[in-house]
């Protein structure tokens, strides 16, 4: 029995697998580099013998490789969905400490390898456990902190500031670098867009980041911001509800 058209499932459309395989590239670049650049050190560690530095990159490259099954599994269940909803919420009751601790860990190869420092703080009164979806937020830390890396000079500082309050919680990335200027601050969340300085020249990417951090951040029914100046650093500060259970 030959099956009808209307029987057939709905095909994702190439605008939408294009759209996929571009930010799928993009979001699995920064734990592949964190893994590369990790057993970079790795090696050269290995045949000058300092076993505790060894520990630490390997812990590091399973950081790393952890956080990319998860976006790559996620990615996958993007692409089997039937009603293919790019973004839907997965949340989950997890440690946001040792999350953070992992994420920033999984990156330490990155910053150490361009001489970067990272400052974290996190205040007494946050929440141990939070109720969010971690692979997405994973993906919105990922994107600012390599931001921040890419546009920050060698011996600076990256600071990671969280915060509480009543109803919600956030994430403050701030770097040193090369600021933004007024007429582009507006246009930073586009995508395929960076920014116009020479600088961007020596760096990687396509312009994807900041404009999957803006659409992951609102499909968590979050919000961004971003503080500014030329010459001067950015602030990007992320802000979520705060909840223990679906709503």
């Amino acid at each position: 029995m030959r099956t009808s058209e209307k029987e057939l499932p709905e095909q994702p459309s190439y605008e939408l697998l294009k759209s996929i395989f571009h930010t799928a590239m993009h979001e699995i670049g920064v734990p592949v580099n964190g893994v590369v650049t990790a057993a970079t050190f790795l090696k050269r560690e290995i045949e000058s013998g300092d076993k505790e530095f060894v520990q630490e990159l390997l812990q590091m490259i399973f950081s790393a490789a952890n956080n990319l099954n998860e976006i790559f599994e996620r990615v996958r269940e993007v692409v089997r969905q039937e009603n293919q909803q790019k973004y839907q919420l997965m949340e989950t009751h997890f440690d946001f400490r040792k999350w953070l601790d992992n994420v920033l860990l999984s990156m330490s190869a990155l910053f150490l390898d361009k001489e970067i420092s990272v400052v974290k703080q996190v205040p007494r009164e946050f929440p141990p456990v939070v109720f969010a979806d971690k692979v997405y937020l994973t993906q919105i830390i990922y994107n600012l902190l390599m931001n921040a890396l890419k546009y920050s000079p060698a011996g600076t500082v990256v600071s990671v500031a969280c915060f509480v309050d009543a109803s919600h919680f956030g994430i403050e990335v701030t770097d040193q670098g090369i600021g933004i200027s007024s007429g582009e601050l507006p246009l930073i969340f586009q995508e395929y867009r960076q920014l116009s300085s020479g600088f961007k020249s020596q760096l990687g990417g396509i312009g994807l980041g900041l404009a999957i951090v803006k659409n992951l951040t609102e499909a968590m029914n979050g919000t961004i911001t971003v503080r500014s100046e030329e010459g001067a650093g950015s602030t990007f500060t992320v802000t979520f509800p705060l909840k223990s259970e679906p709503a």
